[in-house]
């Protein structure tokens, strides 16, 4: 053997080593290094293989040299030190531990430092190093090692983490990382840096993988830290939401307390104070785009279409920052320029500007997945390029640029954006330039689907591309169509119901007209399939879809209480909690921090409260349809109503409806014991409607309601309307031999001007279901016993004949409660609903332009009995309404058609069966005259038929006596209409 592996000699260069070694810690010199170094490489040149013949003195040789490399490192930074150094003590930690006396903790807290300087070198694996780190650092805390070293080694891997989380792609998970750091948090309670690097590991997985888990977790650990640390005594922040990865208001209300406490928290100082106000400001816009200005803030929807800003990450430059972020930081704020350039500038920069884009995109890491925001954002603005000059050139290398995107590390939260706008340009690609890429529709469809079905995207952005998709799938007929459309429906109540009261759902339905006209798209691409019951279907779910969902909350549980008491009282509980929420006008909008704390709910102020407690409300709601539907017979549970019950609609007559559809309006007559009988429009059709909309519309608003103009106009466009509906419905019902419901001027051969009122029984309602419960609401008031009447007038100068309406009234031969002037006050009209059958009023009717649920009766001393305030009253006994009144069946400006919020409808669905209301703006003399006529016929003969069934008919009596009357004006008497059974 040789003689170097005598022990003595071995013995001897070690002690040469460690007076090296020792000199070097006393004079810093690198000599004295360098040649502790050299001698401890002369003890090792044996074969690894005999290293343990020579007992631990070798083992001992190998730790000091792996110390050496250390202390080279550390001085000199030459990365070839950190491999040897590594390699040294990775191969120790191998040995059995009785084989050297070196304890195991000591080796490997060494191995950690190293490996910790390797990382600050930025050397190859960074990653699979702090993972290293991690396994050892869990190693040294479940170990005898002291206080000093365990506490060293958590805080150098706490820091290195927070300092490199970027790094980590989706496909390489932060496992062994978040096991270190949850065993340092359970041993080292007050280490505050290692709680603040599990926050973030955690919420960085969570950006990864979605796993509300982690976020969870993530925020526990975060609050810990806000609640318990002393002022100034901050090393970190953690900002990160789940509103930018799960987009759902409550989510978004938790991003705006998470962020407002972090501000608030003593122990938040600078940089992070910006950074978090900025976050701030991001969740107060989304707030915004959701329900419009609820705080009265400042934040508006508008903003760049850049990239948004990393989940959890602010790009902003602060000491101490991460130089990447920086980077990305400042090439975001490069592109942002070029793409105000293409805006602002001629067309012939474009080229120069894009060119200095790519520059940008060259420089950029291939494995950091912060850079693929350069790209999505790199693609915009070549898209912006397109749109200005139209060059092909551009839109092909905006397509190439998105598809990167995809083939780099993608963060969730970008890839909804990036989907979503690259079937957006493969779709223009496919429309402005046919036939160059024929399967840029199939790609681009299939990409809107997979954004449609995307549960992490916010509700409004899935509804509006679930549109899109039906949209472009039937214009380039593609199978998909019917499944759009579909889902389509599916996501415009739930969108609908995102916002906690009617005022707030009622803005949802007016920020866009595609809203409306979704549903009767459907229905119009039904019909051209000849599929008249799902139309009908359709047609039904599209419509008042406020009212609708205020009926499910009244939904009758009588039966459900049968099958499971339980059940149907939590239900019934539910839905009494929801309805009172959803009725109330929202709160202040105040911010306080104080307010967040109360109902144990996360909100920083009354609206979030409101809010998260309609949610929490809400997933009840449904969690309990859903044990409902699981009952036998209750399958069809709160479902939208099958075809075969809304015919039953059609009992007592006919029911015409009217899909007014871009693609194609139609008219349909639901009948009762048959299938729907459908008429065709002429190709027209939609654009003559409008029109003939906008010129009475436009007679109105510039002559009045009682100018000649008007009248004239109105009689021409009833005169269109019949060519246009009435005489193609009429053809059809005397083929069925049955009757017509309609209105308009019906020429004739003897010279005589009839009106469908001379031949027919009109009525209106605001949706099918709504007609057939007025019918069959249980309730015993189906007597013919003349009913009690609740008079309500309010005597008023400009009102002079309320005074004689009110003696007809009183004149009747039934009884009569009177409230006049001052006795009519909201609360006694209220409370007079339920102790009469019938209610008649006498005054002013008043609209609020863009607030439907503010329209009201005008009452005394300036008060008003609102539509909010009717629908809050539930009448089982109720039966019919006169509402003399003016706009009492006209839906106020900027709201939507097809809702019908109106006082009519209001009332109708507090309980009265039929009511009676006007159009617009009436005649006062006309209310007199009108409920003369009305009751005389009303009460003319006695019978088994209930009054209110009867008030139809007796409206069409009166409105005949009241166009008889001398110089009367055709809009004084088509003004009445009649709702309900």
């Amino acid at each position: 053997m040789s003689s170097r592996s005598d022990p003595r000699r071995l013995s001897a260069i070690l002690g040469l080593a460690t007076t090296r070694l020792r000199r070097y810690m006393q004079s810093n010199q690198r000599e004295d290094l360098d040649k502790a170094i050299l001698h401890l490489t002369e003890s090792i040149l044996l074969p690894p293989s005999s290293w343990l013949e020579q007992g631990p003195m070798i083992l001992t040789a190998l730790f000091f040299l792996g110390l050496a490399f250390s202390k080279r490192l550390m001085m000199f930074n030459q990365l070839e030190d950190a491999i040897y150094a590594t390699n040294y003590l990775r191969h120790l930690r191998d040995q059995p531990q009785a084989a050297f006396a070196c304890p195991r903790h000591a080796i490997t807290t060494l191995l950690l430092n190293v490996l910790a300087l390797r990382v600050k070198l930025e050397a190859s694996n960074i990653v699979q190093n702090i993972e290293e780190m991690a396994t050892l650092c869990h190693e040294l805390l479940a170990s005898d090692a002291s206080e000093y070293d365990t506490t060293h080694s958590v805080t150098l891997f706490s820091g290195l983490v927070l300092s490199k989380i970027h790094l980590w792609l989706p496909d390489r998970p932060l496992d062994k990382v978040i096991k270190c750091l949850r065993t340092a948090r359970m041993h080292k309670p007050d280490h505050r840096q290692a709680h603040f690097s599990l926050a973030v590991s955690l919420g960085t997985h969570y950006y990864m993988t979605s796993a509300n888990d982690d976020y969870e977790k993530a925020a526990s650990v975060l609050d810990e830290i806000i609640t318990f640390n002393p002022p100034g005594d901050s090393q970190g922040e953690f900002r990160g939401t789940r509103s930018a990865t799960h987009e759902s208001p409550e989510y978004l209300e938790e991003a705006i307390y998470r962020n407002r406490a972090f501000l608030a928290s003593p122990s938040v100082k600078e940089p992070f104070g910006p950074a978090t106000a900025f976050d701030l400001e991001r969740a107060a816009k989304q707030r915004f785009r959701y329900f419009g200005s609820i705080e009265g803030s400042e934040a508006s929807s508008s903003g760049s279409p850049s990239c948004q800003p990393v989940p959890g990450v602010s790009f902003g430059e602060y000491e101490g920052g991460d130089p990447e972020f920086s980077r990305i930081h400042k090439n975001m704020e490069f592109l942002g320029g070029l793409l105000s350039e293409i805006r602002n500038n001629d067309a012939t920069k474009i080229d120069e500007t894009i060119e200095k884009g790519r520059t940008i995109l060259a420089s950029t890491t291939p494995g950091d997945p912060i850079a693929s925001c350069l790209f999505e954002f790199f693609g915009f603005i070549l898209f912006e390029a397109f749109k200005r000059t139209n060059k092909i050139e551009y839109l092909n290398e905006s397509i190439k640029t998105r598809r990167q995107v995809f083939e780099r590390p993608l963060p969730q939260f970008l890839r909804f954006t990036t989907l979503h706008r690259l079937a957006q340009s493969l779709l223009t690609r496919s429309m402005s330039f046919p036939g160059h890429r024929t399967q840029d529709p199939e790609e681009a469809l299939e990409m809107l689907s997979q954004c449609v079905n995307d549960g992490h995207a916010n509700l409004p952005d899935r509804f509006h591309l679930a549109r899109l998709w039906a949209s472009f799938a039937r214009g380039f007929r593609h199978p998909s169509v019917s499944t759009a459309y579909e889902t389509a429906m599916s996501l415009m109540q739930d969108n609908l119901l995102l916002a906690p009261t009617l005022q707030l759902q009622h803005a949802t339905l007016t920020t866009s007209d595609l809203t409306h006209s979704m549903p009767l798209d459907y229905a119009s691409f039904q019909v051209d399939l000849h599929r008249f019951k799902e139309a009908v279907e359709t047609l039904e779910r599209g419509r008042a879809l406020l009212w609708t969902e205020m009926r499910h909350l009244r939904a009758n549980v009588d039966q459900l209480t049968k099958a499971d008491p339980d059940l149907g009282r939590k239900f019934a509980a539910v839905g009494r909690d929801l309805e009172e929420l959803t009725k109330s006008v929202p709160p202040s909008h105040k911010l306080s921090i104080d307010d967040g704390a109360a109902d144990d709910l996360r909100a920083v102020d009354p609206f979030g409260r409101l809010l998260l407690k309609q949610r929490k409300l809400m997933k009840e709601r449904d969690n309990l349809i859903s044990q409902i539907q699981a009952l036998p017979g209750f399958d069809c549970f709160l479902t939208s109503p099958s075809f075969d019950t809304l015919r039953s609609a059609a009992s007592s007559g006919p029911v015409i409806i009217i899909n007014h559809s871009t693609w194609r309006s139609d008219i349909l007559i639901l009948l009762h014991n048959t299938s729907p009988s459908l008429i065709p429009t002429p190709h027209d059709f939609y654009d003559r409607a409008n029109v003939l909309k906008d010129r009475l519309l436009y007679s109105r608003h510039k002559y009045g309601l009682d100018s000649s103009h008007y009248d004239e106009t109105l009689a021409s466009v009833l005169e269109e309307l019949y060519k246009l509906v009435g005489k193609p419905v009429i053809n059809r019902l005397r083929q069925l031999n049955i009757p017509e419901q309609s209105r308009g001027p019906i020429p004739s051969d003897d010279g005589v001007v009839r009106y469908f009122l001379d031949l027919y029984i009109c009525s209106y309602t605001p949706t099918l279901s709504a007609l057939i419960q007025s019918r069959n609401r249980d309730s015993g008031s189906r007597s013919s016993d003349r009913p009690s009447i609740l008079l309500v007038a309010q005597p008023d100068p400009s009102l002079p004949t309320v005074g004689g309406e009110i003696q007809v009234v009183r004149g009747l031969n039934t009884e009569v409660t009177s409230l006049i002037s001052k006795a009519a006050t909201p609360a006694a009209v209220i409370d007079g609903f339920h102790h009469n059958r019938f209610v008649h009023f006498a005054c002013h009717g008043t609209l609020e332009a863009g607030k439907p649920f503010e329209a009201g009766f005008e009452l005394y001393g300036d008060k008003r009995l609102t539509l909010l305030e009717i629908v809050r009253s539930d009448l089982p006994t109720a039966e019919f309404a006169f509402l003399s009144a003016c706009h009492t069946a006209e839906v106020t400006e900027g709201s939507v058609i097809d809702e019908g919020l109106h006082l009519a409808a209001a009332v109708q669905y507090c309980g009265f069966r039929s009511v009676v209301g006007t159009m617009w703006a009436m005649v006062d003399e006309d209310g007199r005259d009108l409920a003369e006529h009305f009751y005389k016929a009303l009460f003319s003969n006695s019978g088994c038929v209930p009054y209110y069934e009867r008030s139809a008919k007796a409206l069409r009596v009166a409105v005949k006596k009241l166009r008889r009357k001398r110089r009367i004006t055709l809009e004084r008497w088509v003004n009445f209409v009649h709702y309900g059974a």
